[in-house]
């Protein structure tokens, strides 16, 4: 899912196939669920790959929002780059946390918790069924599980 998150993060509507094929594969097997994540210890922090708020955003957008569970690396939520051990990859990953927060990381961090929270409450995000809703100026789908039923619209930059 990582390097997938690219161009999620470009245009959210690059997702539409993943997240089908993620969703059809839960509800295909009960005993399936993908783990989904944008950065860890052993691969590229996302932030220090583009050095854009806007592409974390994004990517945060493109993360929270797919089938199955979602694992959050620390930093990622704030745009955390890569450490001072830079020269050793799996070192500089390992750097520590930033706890002063420019307005920058504070406004992305304010993001990743809105949707964190929405993706909380709302099961169907993770679980439910997924489906595309047709719609020639935007990407449409919904999930729905039980009682819980969301509706994403993206309409673009």
């Amino acid at each position: 899912m990582q390097k997938k998150l690219d161009k999620g993060a470009a245009c959210f509507s690059q997702m539409a196939e993943t997240y089908q094929n993620y969703a059809n594969s839960i509800q295909e097997s009960k005993d399936f669920n993908p783990v989904s994540y944008m950065s860890s210890h052993d691969t590229e922090l996302f932030f220090s790959r583009f050095k854009d708020y806007t592409m974390q955003q994004n990517a945060a957008n493109a993360l929270l929002l797919s089938p199955g569970a979602v694992q959050v690396y620390y930093g990622d939520e704030i745009g955390r780059n890569i450490g001072p051990y830079a020269d050793d990859f799996h070192q500089g990953t390992r750097s520590d946390m930033v706890w002063d927060l420019s307005k920058d990381k504070q406004a992305l961090l304010k993001h990743w918790q809105t949707l964190g929270q929405f993706r909380d409450r709302h099961p169907a995000v993770g679980a439910g069924e997924h489906k595309v809703i047709d719609n020639d100026n935007a990407y449409v789908f919904s999930r729905e599980l039980d009682q819980d039923k969301v509706i994403v619209a993206y309409f673009g930059k």
